[in-house]
């Protein structure tokens, strides 16, 4: 298999949790799972474009239904899976190259024949989820699953879908499996750490662009084309896609995309950078010009309540304690009614950059080696700078190493 999937884990979590195996259905779990997309049919993020089975057994292999027109591919970037497929709207034909004297037509359609399917066989408008499900049953019963009790992430299935497979599905118990799929995904393997890893890198290189080449009286996206134009130069040549979102703030308030920076602006630049499907997250803040005395000291806060929150993040210590370690230096530095709702979070493969686990008040979420954070310290500050210093780290056994090269200074433009 050639996705990312750490099955002894996995096993260790289905077990602790009474699954005989994860059914995921959500277009990244099932990217996790078997490092292939799941196609076009899971534009419609609804539950039936493909389903992975990933069971708790070791000794079997992972199980996809997929669409037809995704399979071959599928079967090529997972060779070792088990993998059935479901018809969807996209019709696809083989060509008949052996016979001679043929119009192309004739050829397609003796391609089309040869296919042997059904009398009545009819293409969905979209896909159809119920024979979609009658591959998961079959799938199941292949591995022995077929009265298994089965880990499914609701977080993503919608109601309706999830009522259609528990009809269709009557002999197995249905539970949410979603906690489980997550703190599976928190430990990153190799090769996920490599993809956070260059998303960083081409980060920071969008950065360095901005900051060289920004001047007062551009717009704000016309900055934010400087940070795009910069990750692009240094994406050159990778294997991988590369995207970008942006949370610019720009100004002692924030402004419109076509206001324009005037001398003495604040500038909050949160950035993610997605490589390979894994999304990268990390914020550095400048001023046009030189700041002013509350824009340093602020800034100043900031940093040293990074600094004393980033000495909590250790293995053996709650997300808990680390979000009450920076919150404490907040409240040491004069900040006592500053109340944030996370100081951090996961990262990885997700429809947002921020996934779980956060660093909240609340969390019990121990820090474990494997884990990529964003760790970070906001200050949105109404009429002076909305500021944000966000580092990405991977937790070792000896604490967290950051990915970041660039400093976390305020920086000056121009």
């Amino acid at each position: 298999m050639t996705g990312f999937v750490d099955r002894q884990r996995a096993m260790q979590l289905m077990q602790r949790a009474g699954l005989q195996a994860l059914v995921l259905s959500a277009p990244e779990a099932f990217h996790y799972a078997t490092g292939a997309s799941i196609g076009p049919a899971g534009l419609f993020r609804r539950a039936g474009a493909g389903f992975v089975v990933i069971p708790a057994r070791q000794d079997l292999p992972i199980g996809v239904v997929v669409a037809d027109f995704s399979a071959g591919q599928l079967r090529i970037a997972a060779p070792g899976a088990v993998v059935h497929s479901h018809p969807i709207w996209i019709e696809f034909a083989p060509v008949e190259t052996e016979t001679r004297g043929l119009l192309l037509a004739e050829r397609i359609e003796a391609g089309l024949v040869s296919l042997a399917r059904a009398p009545d066989f009819a293409r969905p408008a979209t896909f159809d989820l119920a024979g979609s499900v009658r591959q998961l049953q079959a799938l199941l019963a292949e591995f022995g699953l077929e009265r298994a009790t089965l880990g499914v992430d609701l977080d993503f299935v919608p109601a309706a879908d999830f009522a259609a497979m528990q009809a269709l599905l009557p002999h197995c118990r249905m539970v949410d499996g979603s906690s489980v799929l997550d703190r599976l995904r928190a430990i990153k393997s190799q090769r996920e750490i490599e993809l956070l890893q260059q998303g960083i890198i081409l980060s920071e290189a969008g950065l360095e662009r901005l900051q060289v080449d920004a001047m007062a009286g551009m717009r704000q996206a016309d900055l934010v084309a400087l940070y795009r134009q910069g990750v692009a130069a240094a994406a050159a040549g990778l294997s991988h896609p590369v995207a970008t979102a942006e949370y610019v703030t720009l100004g002692a308030r924030a402004k419109g995309a076509d206001a324009k920076a005037m001398p003495g602006d604040p500038l909050k630049c949160d950035m993610v950078c997605t490589v390979g499907g894994y999304a990268s997250d990390m914020s550095r803040n400048f001023t046009f010009g030189p700041a002013s005395a509350d824009q340093v000291e602020l800034h100043a806060i900031a940093e040293r309540a990074f600094e004393d929150g980033l000495a909590a993040l250790v293995p053996g210590n709650s997300l808990g304690h680390v979000h009450r370690a920076a919150t404490d230096s907040l409240t040491r530095q004069g900040l006592r009614s500053y109340r944030r709702g996370h100081f951090g979070h996961g990262v990885g493969q997700s429809v947002f950059s921020e996934q779980w686990p956060f660093i909240a008040a609340e969390s019990d979420v121990v820090v474990e080696a494997g884990m990529v954070l964003a760790f970070e310290i906001p200050l949105y500050i109404d009429g002076l700078a909305s500021f944000n210093l966000e580092d990405q780290f991977l937790i070792t056994p000896n604490g967290p190493v950051a990915m970041n090269r660039l400093p976390r200074r305020l920086e000056r433009i121009g």
